[in-house]
């Protein structure tokens, strides 16, 4: 998944929603992220902007980046990057499962803290400076080279290095993050928010819009130009978070299928699946 080089190939296409073991790191320099729509996954997400001109949406929020800015996706968090232009974005990905990191957090310092103690969307970014930048990048660096070793003990490095970035990033967050102004428009964040209050529901465009009193082609033809997704797949991956954390919180499936509105048992299985690569009873245990 990772060339000679550190950069991630474009081919893997669902890299961000299953990878083989526990890290995956690398830079990308292309015009295109290998998930091109809306997406959620099970692993923690580091995403470093380095260039380019590119907009990070995260659940109801969209950030115009600029460099040195850091995204953090925990594994409940809806999120795409749009390009604005066609040229290419520079970026360095770092994705992990978080139980690799249970073990070296203490009492008083929760490597996980950044991506844990705040809501779906909120606080997700914050911003480099120059030297830190090149001490982050230094690490990332030594991370990746560490993963594509595959010797005696690159596994053991490769850990030690994803500790001190994150303990870096934590540091980091507690000092800068960013309280940007979402680019989001009222009219398409009273849509979302009407989603995420009523994910119980058989959510339909037709249904969104006569709710917010609004013709359905403008909301999906406004809902499309600002994020770049839609609202069909919006709806069903906020649907899957929501039957994650039911059925991690010890749910039955047949509960967690009509709590999460997908009316049809057949239809939630083959869905859940098809997104996260496991059937939900499987997930649930």
């Amino acid at each position: 998944m990772i060339n000679k080089k550190g950069a991630v190939t474009m081919k893997h296409a669902r890299y961000y929603e299953t990878f083989d073991g526990d890290i995956l790191a690398g830079i990308g320099n292309s015009p295109i992220s290998p998930t091109r729509d809306f997406h959620i996954h099970d692993h923690y997400e580091i995403f470093l902007f380095l260039g380019g001109s590119v907009n990070g949406f995260v659940d109801q929020y969209s950030y115009p980046l600029v460099r040195g800015d850091v995204l953090l996706f925990n594994n409940h968090e809806i999120h795409k990057i749009i390009n604005r232009s066609p040229d290419p974005y520079e970026r360095l990905t770092i994705h992990f499962k978080a139980p690799l990191v249970y073990p070296f957090c203490t009492a008083t310092t929760n490597l996980l803290a950044c991506f844990q103690n705040r809501q779906p969307g909120e606080n997700n970014l914050a911003r480099m400076e120059e030297p830190l930048l090149s001490e982050y990048t230094a690490l990332s660096s030594q991370l990746i080279a560490a993963l594509e070793r595959k010797q005696y003990g690159s596994e053991v490095l490769a850990l030690t290095y994803l500790i001190q970035i994150l303990v870096l990033v934590n540091e980091l967050y507690s000092r800068t993050r960013a309280a940007v102004p979402s680019i989001i428009s009222s009219h398409i964040q009273s849509a979302m928010s009407y989603i995420d209050n009523h994910l119980h529901l058989n959510l339909s465009l037709a249904h969104i819009a006569g709710e917010l009193n609004l013709d359905k082609y403008y909301l999906s033809h406004l809902f499309k130009q600002q994020t770049g997704g839609t609202i069909y797949r919006y709806v069903l991956l906020k649907k899957i978070a929501l039957s994650k954390q039911l059925l991690s919180a010890g749910n039955s499936v047949s509960d967690t299928c009509y709590l999460s509105g997908f009316n049809d048992y057949a239809n939630f299985i083959r869905t859940f699946k098809n997104i996260t690569g496991i059937p939900p009873g499987k997930y649930g245990k």
